[in-house]
């Protein structure tokens, strides 16, 4: 099920988290040559799977690891702030 307060993108490479925004999901295969313009993609983050409902694929998405932390607090600045990094 999405969140659908968060915009979705979809990276090949981890980079931050901005503030809860941007959620770096990764696959463990290269999928850039396999989702096109137009292509209808969900991701179901509690299975962990990236589907591309148009070409009826599926991609296994890798764990979030300590980010997913910082997702659930909604967002980086929230977690600092639960665990007393900041005030």
């Amino acid at each position: 099920m999405r969140d659908e307060k968060i915009p979705t993108i979809i990276l090949r490479y981890r980079n931050a988290v901005d503030g809860g925004f941007v959620i770096p999901y990764e696959t463990a295969n290269t999928i850039n040559t396999e989702i096109n313009t137009n292509d209808e993609i969900e991701i179901d983050v509690e299975k962990g799977i990236l589907k591309n409902l148009t070409k009826s694929k599926e991609y296994n998405l890798k764990n979030l690891g300590d980010i997913k932390d910082k997702k659930e607090a909604g967002g980086i600045f929230n977690y600092a702030r639960n665990n007393n990094m900041i005030k």
